[in-house]
């Protein structure tokens, strides 16, 4: 029997690469960058004080301390913002604002905290540091120096953040606030991201009616394409669901070559099974799709399809495009377990959504289960923690056609093929949603 994991990563290596495009950053909150992005400058790029204060000589204070003050000259007031008017000589000092650019000729700067006003003299020039009290903010033309400051003391040099040709974004890497910060600290305003790939819902049926529609007796509201498409944008997809496609293999066939030459990928719903009504199989084989997965030895989610088409070159020396489509079964729950196990990890991989993969833990069962013959075994359950142990609880209601029990499940617990049953505290991975696991205090990832 085929591993669920071995089918996984069979649709990843049939994804198409995702195209590139340059977006601002303010669209880049969540992207996923598709190159690596080197500092075309250092950062900064001037030495500059990290302390509001006076830049000085460490030699001239050498000595000092509050019983033995060394008195420097101020000869200049730096603002952030502005330059040194001249560089710094033996016994001079400059007051300085943080992030002001260091006069040439000091090589340290002390707190203001750490000085003392003398000698004051009125000045019309406002200090760059007024607002922090400087001992020159109404015009001290000297100032006395407490402490003695090592060389370098209170500045960041030229590179202390970011030095030039150094990688600052890598390529698959997620595009987070403190990213934005660092790009546009270093010049870019665009950046190369992934672009979300688009999908095709279709919905297939002739029960089908629309979800604001009161359903007469053999239909059903078309809940399952909505469904999907909610789980594609958790993957980092853009779905567009169509309308409802009768079971006629001409019109399914139709449908079907219009969606897979407009979009990046095709996810169909209903039609997948053995019926006389089900004919997304034939619609695709007839469209000269290849077949590479025909069904799942998964209970619910057995129903499923898994196809590649090669569509025209639109010249000689390009190549052919390859898309790829899936079938989902028409129920809803058996819908999203097939689309949860197998295509959430392989599609959340493709677009860099890792995050809302589910996570494998470890669990016990709380309840006897029975095991299917030939099939892995989804069983919708909530986790609890009780006793210092984590709790896979079985939810009423595990049928393919059962989508109320699907809501308020915490993951599924992975029960393997078997002609017995699992007995109450035998430990199962359990594949738990990401928001469950957020709040659990205590919990084992698989294999841990």
């Amino acid at each position: 029997m085929v591993d669920l994991a071995e089918i996984v990563q069979q649709i990843k290596s049939h994804l198409p690469p995702l195209k590139v495009e340059r977006v601002s950053l303010p669209e880049a909150l969540g992207r996923i960058v598709a190159e690596d992005l080197f500092a075309p400058e250092d950062v900064p790029s001037y030495p500059r004080s990290a302390m509001d204060g006076y830049a000085v000589r460490a030699e001239d204070i050498a000595t000092a301390s509050r019983d033995n003050p060394v008195i420097l000259t101020v000869v200049d007031q730096i603002p952030a913002g502005s330059a040194p008017k001249r560089p710094l000589r033996k016994g001079e000092a400059a007051a300085i604002a943080t992030g002001a650019p260091l006069p040439e000729g000091a090589d340290t700067v002390v707190r203001v905290e750490d000085t003392k006003p003398v000698n004051f003299q009125p000045s019309p020039v406002s200090s760059p540091v007024a607002s922090r009290q400087s001992p020159v903010a109404s015009g001290y033309y000297s100032v006395a120096i407490l402490v003695a400051t090592p060389k370098g003391k209170n500045i960041s040099p030229v590179g202390e953040d970011v030095r030039k040709g150094e990688l600052i974004a890598r390529k698959g890497q997620k595009v987070t606030p403190a990213l934005i910060g660092l790009l546009a600290t270093c010049g870019f305003f665009e950046l190369p991201v992934f672009a979300r790939p688009s999908a095709a819902v279709i919905p297939t049926g002739n029960e089908l009616v629309d979800v604001t529609a009161k359903p007469s007796i053999g239909q059903v509201r078309n809940s399952t394409a909505w469904a999907i498409a909610g789980a594609l944008k958790e993957c980092g997809v853009e779905p567009s669901v169509f309308e409802p496609v009768r079971d006629d293999i001409d019109e399914l066939a139709r449908r079907f070559e219009e969606a897979i030459k407009s979009f990046d990928l095709v996810i169909t719903c209903g039609g997948v099974s053995v019926g006389q009504g089900d004919l997304v199989r034939e619609a695709w084989k007839r469209l000269g799709a290849k077949v590479i997965c025909g069904h799942l030895p998964l209970r619910p989610g057995k129903a499923f399809l898994a196809v590649t088409w090669e569509g025209h070159a639109p010249c000689p020396l390009s190549p052919a495009p390859s898309k790829v489509a899936f079938g989902l079964s028409g129920n809803p729950a058996a819908a999203l377990t097939t689309f949860d196990l197998i295509l959430r990890p392989a599609l959340c991989e493709w677009t860099g959504s890792e995050l809302s993969n589910l996570i494998p833990i470890n669990a016990e069962l709380s309840a006897p289960v029975s095991q299917v013959n030939g099939f892995w075994k989804a069983l919708r359950v909530s986790l609890e923690q009780r006793d210092g142990r984590l709790l896979a609880n079985p939810l009423k209601g595990q049928l393919s056609t059962v989508l109320s029990s699907l809501a308020q499940s915490d993951g599924y617990a992975l029960i393997p093929p078997g002609n017995g049953s699992l007995e109450t505290g035998t430990k199962v991975t359990v594949l738990a949603r990401p928001s469950k696991i957020a709040l659990l205090s205590e919990w084992q990832v698989n294999g841990a």
